[in-house]
């Protein structure tokens, strides 16, 4: 068993990759800590900002907790609000945007069983 809690959005690690703007994480759940098969994160985006364009052989689970995301998945552009629920496949390109004026935070579970 392992516990964790969510901190304060300042407390959250600045996420930078090439192609992200404005976007810090936390990582909640991962092999470093308890789980061999997935990983638990969240993420946030503040406004104006966007994470990279990533295509990679593991999928995710994204639930959307608060603020408006726009999210593009392959050539599909979704709006998330919060409660959505959202499954991108292996492989699968995407990104997502703040187009917002209010931070945009998510939880992300992806798997550890592909490459």
């Amino acid at each position: 068993m392992y516990l964790t809690k969510d901190t304060n959005p300042e407390e959250y690690a600045i996420y930078e990759h090439p192609g992200m703007k404005g976007v810090r994480r936390k990582r909640f759940l991962n092999p470093d800590n308890s789980s061999t098969n997935f990983a638990l994160r969240a993420y946030i985006i503040e406004p104006g900002g966007h994470t990279s364009h990533d295509m990679h052989p593991h999928e995710h689970g994204v639930y959307m907790l608060s603020g408006e995301a726009i999210v593009t998945v392959e050539d599909e552009e979704l709006l998330l609000q919060p409660g959505d629920v959202l499954h991108i496949s292996g492989n699968e390109s995407h990104q997502f945007f703040n187009r917002g004026s209010e931070p945009v935070k998510f939880l992300c579970v992806r798997d550890f069983t592909s490459s």
